[in-house]
């Protein structure tokens, strides 16, 4: 029994002991196969990253472009601009390429100029250049624009004859671009929108670095590239284009902008003019007589807001034959001579002619006429053009007419005719529509046509045997100081007449206005006189008793001791007589004459309204602080009652 123990305990170690040897083996094998795997794998790499030293050291040696057509090496920053594409490019750092400049451009473009306009994009053939660095061009309908240098082609081939080494690659119209470029670059967003624009992989793997001429901002699209827009009422469009130095000239002032407009023009069969080409710029008048039928040069202030509007393509030129054209605020200015050959000749002509500025029509010379726009009202003045480029404005409202116009420019004699149109009125639009066929203004008032008026301003020293007026009472000196004055005669279309009269006697006495109008019968119309005497003085005493003689406003009259601007009564010939009254009372009270003795005669009789007034002004005995100060007493007399009659200040 003891013999089996000893065998059985021998068999098991014999087991333990094989089992360990195969465990050990197993550990050994899988040792050796890790070790070996390492071994394959650092010697794998090993490969690799030799070849790829081996691939960027080539590389790295290997000439981009043949010696002859080395690139524009502009460097920004000291460091040249990388190739980029579509899916990298990030247009608002600071290294500057041609997409960058194409992309600037479409993200300055309006809406409207985003959707006529499509990015080129176009491989380089030049050898070492192939798939590593092509050029990117803006194309609006056939003409190309390349953004990198400005320059314009009338089409692609016309470009790619000037670059023989670039061929189309594919294109991407204005609108998907800017939302491209809006998006960060090389991001899922720039992928989204890469796709949302159905841009193929090619076009998005493109690689593009030619480097601009210049470090200076993309071109200003909207003064780049003409555009067609539509004119209302005409059938086919114009082509609009900017000039070149047009932000850096424009006039801008109080919210208005002031450009000049030249327009290539046709005449349709019905007589119209119609634009076909029109160029927005400054100064760009023609000089001397224009080619009749072929070319408009006229002036356009117009507001910033709609300025803009012409920019962006929104609204059409201004036409001045065209009253839809016209927005609401906007002048035109047109010289006589740039509408010959367009059917108005006679009608301008005759007019011309009636105002005395017939004769040889040149730039800057004879008959101009300005139309402007107020709301629906049109109101256009022709007249000579020195009248009219010097902003003279023909205002009738409350008081003479003189006030707002006679002075408003240096001419010392002009003739005017003017007229205004209701647009909101079918015949008013009808009415302007034939002025722009006949060159006719029209001479009498109907329905949407008012104030059809021939002015005639004449200066004192040159009356004589003209329009056979009587200025009897002005012509008188004083004091050794000559008066000196300006009459405007205005013709109405009924047959009456009206003059204003502007007198300035000199010296320390006010400036007198006075308005009177005649019949058809040439005699003055009773109750028909208006007068404006005009202060000017300084005395603050003068000032303030002048105000509160008028006003009975005692904050008000210490008030106008600190404001040095005029002072001017309005006055009518019932306003005359009411002082006369009380002036007569204060005489008969006991009180010193005073002014009674300016507006009565010897006799203590009322003088004519238009004399007492001319009294007032001229008297050498009272200047314009001793005018106001009678003023004072007869507010004072009359138990503080306003004197009767309009103060305005400044």
């Amino acid at each position: 029994m003891g013999t089996e123990r000893i065998g059985d305990g021998g068999a098991a170690e014999a087991a333990r002991r094989a089992a360990e040897a195969a465990r050990r083996a197993a550990e050994e094998a899988a040792r050796r196969a890790a070790e070996a795997a390492r071994k394959a794998a650092e010697a794998a790499a090993k490969q690799a990253a030799e070849a790829a030293r081996k691939v960027a050291e080539a590389q790295k040696n290997k000439s981009t472009f043949e010696p002859a057509g080395a690139k524009n090496k502009l460097n920004l920053d000291g460091k040249s601009a990388p190739s980029t594409s579509l899916f990298s490019e990030n247009s608002k750092d600071s290294k500057v390429n041609c997409l960058d400049k194409a992309a600037d451009f479409v993200s300055k473009s309006s809406p409207e100029l985003q959707g006529r306009s499509d990015l080129v994009f176009l491989k380089d053939s030049r050898p070492g250049a192939e798939g590593q660095s092509g050029h990117v061009v803006v194309r609006q309908g056939e003409r190309v624009l390349d953004p990198s240098n400005g320059k314009s082609y009338e089409d692609m081939p016309a470009y790619l004859k000037e670059q023989p080494h670039y061929s189309e690659a594919g294109t991407i119209p204005g609108t998907s671009a800017a939302k491209i470029f809006s998006t960060e670059a090389g991001s899922p967003e720039r992928t989204q929108a890469l796709a949302d624009a159905n841009v193929s992989p090619e076009l998005q793997k493109m690689m593009v670095a030619d480097y601009p001429a210049d470090i200076g901002g993309a071109p200003n699209p909207v003064t780049t590239e003409p555009y067609e827009t539509k004119i209302p009422g005409q059938a086919g469009p114009v082509s609009v284009e900017f000039s070149d130095t047009l932000e850096k000239d424009v006039k801008k002032e109080d919210g208005y902008v002031t450009v000049s407009i030249n327009a290539e023009t046709s005449v349709s069969a019905s007589g119209t003019v119609e634009f076909t080409k029109a160029k927005v710029g400054v100064g760009a008048s023609v000089e001397g007589s224009v080619e009749a039928g072929k070319t408009m040069t006229y002036e356009v202030k117009m507001k910033e807001a709609d300025y803009e509007k012409l920019k962006r393509g929104e609204i059409a030129p201004p036409h001045p034959l065209n009253a839809e054209t016209i927005p609401d605020g906007t002048s035109v200015k047109m010289e006589q001579g740039q509408f010959a050959g367009y059917g108005l000749d006679v009608g301008l002509s005759y007019h011309a002619a009636e105002l005395g500025i017939s004769g040889d029509v040149k730039s800057g010379k004879g008959m101009s006429i300005e139309v402007s726009r107020d709301g629906d009202k049109l109101s256009m003045t022709a007249g000579p053009t020195e009248f009219i480029e010097n902003n003279g404005k023909v205002s009738l409202g409350v008081g003479p007419v003189s006030v707002s116009m006679g002075r408003s420019d240096t001419l010392k004699e002009y003739k005017l005719r003017t007229a205004e149109f209701d647009l909101s009125n079918p015949d008013g639009k009808k009415a302007y529509d034939a002025f722009a066929k006949d060159g006719r203004m029209p001479e009498k008032e109907g329905p949407g046509v008012a104030n059809t008026l021939r002015f005639d301003k004449i200066n004192y020293e040159s009356t004589g045997g003209k329009v056979g007026i009587d200025v009897g009472p002005f012509s008188i000196e004083s004091d050794g100081t000559t008066n000196t004055g300006e009459y405007l005669i205005t013709h109405h279309p009924d047959g009456t007449k009206s003059m204003t009269s502007d007198i300035t006697y000199g010296g320390d006495h006010p400036d007198v206005t006075i308005e009177q109008k005649y019949g058809t019968d040439g005699k003055l119309i009773p109750g028909s006189e208006k007068f404006a005497m005009k202060f000017d003085t300084k005395d603050d005493n003068a000032r303030e008793l002048l105000v509160y003689s008028y006003t009975g406003d005692s904050a008000k009259a210490k008030a106008a001791r600190e404001n040095d601007k005029p002072i001017t009564l309005n006055l009518t010939a019932s306003d005359i007589q009411e002082m006369q009254r009380r002036s007569g009372i204060q005489a008969e009270n006991g009180g010193h004459m005073g002014i009674n003795v300016l507006l009565t005669d010897y006799d203590g009789k009322p003088n004519d309204p238009l004399m007492a007034v001319r009294n007032m002004a001229c008297s050498p005995a009272y200047n314009e602080y001793k005018l106001a100060e009678s003023y004072f007493g007869l507010f004072q007399d009359g138990d503080k009652k306003p004197l009767p009659g309009e103060l305005v200040i400044g």
